[in-house]
């Protein structure tokens, strides 16, 4: 589930960096747009309005493929039809883009009677295994950087290069879903304390794909509850109960920041000891008044750049006035 989330919101976030792997001509992207299909009551999420270098707008759908399903290239087909039919003045194309070999279905449709082929749809369709991570990090796409990690010869050094291209090129609150995504694929690639330790658990907390996942996953809850238990008694219980552990979830993320934060302020009060071993207690108290990661950090560096405790005590003050503004 969090993958798929994951590839919708990327192809929202970052539809223009993403363009150059399908191989059909573009020019730019007008918007990504999600349409309801009323008779199946599915939802198309990843409809691409592109126009091309001639100046023609056309639709791409992108079908993301992470696991293994028979009908991935029928329901592609189905795509199409039903957007031809609502938009016959336009084109439509689409790309699958199969995430790992055990997901491929290949790119043609092929009916066969008695041996003879009588009829064939072929597909654009994306490898992600056959492209190099190395040569989508340096398109400088921040799109194609967070896919490289499901591509050839990803690495741990993929990993961070694909971080500070995100942190390089983006700002809060997309930053945050950029990592989300980056931190799901990433996870075959690097030992996972490390991984968090590298984005921030601060940044996933605030990604607006976690929150999507626990609503996603509260609102299954209560629907096969609510499926389960007719009496209206019952069912209130029930989302009292969801909103209980919602709310667990919650202080126990919120738990996991404050512990966070406070090995960081242990590690700056170390660094500080370490340096001037005569640092007054008072100094020592002030250092709890920094909350701030990235605060924190700056101050470590510090303490090996400046002269004496009263130079670093000023940077420090100067870091809490900062703060509190």
């Amino acid at each position: 589930m969090q993958t798929d989330i994951s590839l919708k919101r990327l192809t929202a976030l970052c539809g223009a960096d993403l363009l150059p792997l399908f191989g059909v001509p573009f020019d730019r992207l007008l918007r990504v747009e999600t349409l309801e299909q009323p008779a199946s009551a599915r939802r198309l999420d990843n409809v691409l309005h592109v126009r091309s270098p001639d100046g023609q707008t056309y639709l791409h759908v992108v079908e993301w493929q992470g696991y293994p399903d028979l009908v991935v290239l029928w329901r592609l087909m189905g795509y199409l039809a039903w957007l031809g039919q609502k938009f016959p003045t336009l084109t439509v194309v689409g790309t699958v883009v199969y995430l790992s070999p055990a997901c491929d279905r290949g790119a043609t449709l092929s009916q066969v009677i008695d041996g003879q082929e009588v009829q064939r749809w072929s597909f654009s369709c994306v490898r992600l295994w056959e492209h190099e991570a190395a040569q989508a990090l340096a398109t400088g796409r921040v799109g194609l950087a967070v896919l490289s990690l499901l591509m050839r010869h990803a690495t741990e050094a993929t990993v961070e290069q694909a971080v500070d291209v995100v942190l390089r090129q983006t700002t809060p609150p997309h930053q945050n879903d950029l990592l989300s995504i980056l931190a799901t694929f990433a996870e075959p690639l690097m030992e996972r304390q490390r991984l968090l330790h590298l984005i921030g658990k601060e940044r996933l907390m605030e990604s607006e794909i976690i929150s999507s996942l626990v609503r996603e996953m509260a609102a299954e809850e209560v629907k096969k509850r609510m499926a389960a238990e007719r009496d209206k008694d019952q069912v209130k219980q029930q989302l009292e109960q969801v909103e209980q552990q919602m709310a667990a979830e919650r202080a126990r993320l919120e738990a996991m920041v404050q512990v966070n934060l406070r090995e960081q302020q242990q590690t700056l009060e170390d660094a500080l000891i370490a340096r001037f071993p005569q640092a007054p207690i008072t100094l020592l108290h002030s250092l709890r008044q920094v909350t701030h990661p990235a605060h924190i950090h700056q101050l470590v560096v510090a303490l090996f750049k400046v002269a004496d405790v009263v130079e670093f005590e000023h940077l420090l003050q100067q870091t809490i006035a900062t703060g509190k503004n």
